[in-house]
C-alpha cells in the first residue's frame, strides 16, 4: 500500500511539474497572446494533493486562462473590434495509471470567444461523456463519442435567449482525442493564433511538452480506434466503439 501511495505521489508531482514548465514556456514565448499563464501555477499547486476519487486518483482545474487574438476573416456578424478575447476553463480527473481506459474519469473544457465588451459571444464545449452505467455500449439515441466537441454549451446562457435567427443544436457531437490543458492550449492557439502556433513549433520546450502529452493521451486513443481493424479477436471492442460510435464490423 505504501508503495502504491508513493507511485501515485510521483504521478501527481510529475503532472504538477509539467504544468509549471508549460506556464514558463507560455510566458517566454506566448505572453503577447496568453495574458495570465500564472493560473497554471495555481493548478500545479493543487494537483500535488488532489485526490478527487481517493489515494489512487489525480486531478486539477484551470480557471479562466485568457487569450487575446486578432479578429479572423469571415466573422459574422462583423464586429468593429480588431481583437477577440478567449476564456478557457479546464478540469480533468482520473486514475494514477497508464491504463488509458482508467486514466481519465472526468474531463471538461469550455472555450468562450467574445468581443472585448462581450457584445458578441461564441462557445465550444469538450468533455468526456459519462453514462450512469455501461458507457462502453454507447446506448445514446444519437452518436455520442466518449470524447467529443459540441458547439454552444451552457456558456451561451448569458445571451439570455437573445440568439437572433441562429438555431443552436446539441448535435453534432464531434469526436476528438482527449486533452490535458497543454493540448487544450495548443488547440486554441492552432485555431485562433495560427502565426504564433507555427512559431511555437520551433520552441523546443513547448514542442517537447506537447509531444509528451500527445503520447500520453492521443497515442492510446488512436491505438484503441485503430485496433478495430486488426484481425482476430477484439478484446477492446466495446471501448473502441465508445470512442468512435460510427465504427461497424
Amino acid at each position: 500500500m505504501a508503495k502504491d501511495r508513493e507511485v501515485c505521489d510521483r504521478f501527481r508531482r510529475k503532472i504538477s511539474n509539467d504544468l509549471r514548465r508549460f506556464r514558463t514556456a507560455l510566458i517566454n514565448s506566448a505572453s503577447d497572446v496568453c495574458h495570465n499563464a500564472w493560473v497554471l501555477d495555481e493548478a500545479a499547486a493543487k494537483c500535488i494533493g488532489s485526490k478527487p476519487s481517493g489515494d489512487g486518483s489525480w486531478g486539477y482545474e484551470v480557471s479562466d486562462l485568457q487569450f487575446k487574438v486578432r479578429l479572423p476573416q469571415k466573422v459574422y456578424p462583423s464586429p468593429v473590434e480588431k481583437y477577440l478575447d478567449i476564456h478557457v476553463d479546464f478540469k480533468i480527473e482520473g486514475g494514477c495509471t497508464e491504463d488509458f481506459s482508467e486514466l481519465i474519469s472526468y474531463l471538461e473544457l469550455n472555450i468562450v470567444i467574445c468581443t472585448p465588451k462581450r457584445t458578441h459571444i461564441s462557445s465550444w464545449h469538450f468533455d468526456r461523456h459519462i453514462e450512469p452505467a455501461g458507457f462502453e455500449d454507447n446506448e445514446s439515441e444519437d452518436a455520442h463519442p466518449l470524447y467529443h466537441f459540441q458547439y454552444g454549451g451552457r456558456r451561451l446562457d448569458e445571451l439570455d435567449k437573445d440568439h437572433g435567427r441562429i438555431l443552436i443544436l446539441p448535435a453534432p457531437r464531434i469526436g476528438h482525442p482527449p486533452m490535458d490543458v497543454i493540448l487544450a492550449v495548443d488547440f486554441v492557439l492552432s485555431n485562433f493564433a495560427g502565426d504564433l502556433w507555427r512559431a511555437l513549433k520551433s520552441e523546443p520546450d513547448y514542442i517537447s511538452m506537447v509531444s509528451q502529452s500527445q503520447r500520453t493521451f492521443w497515442r492510446p486513443y488512436l491505438e484503441n480506434v485503430f485496433s478495430w481493424w486488426q484481425t482476430g479477436p477484439k478484446p477492446n471492442e466495446k471501448f473502441s466503439r465508445s470512442l468512435w460510435p460510427h465504427l461497424v464490423s
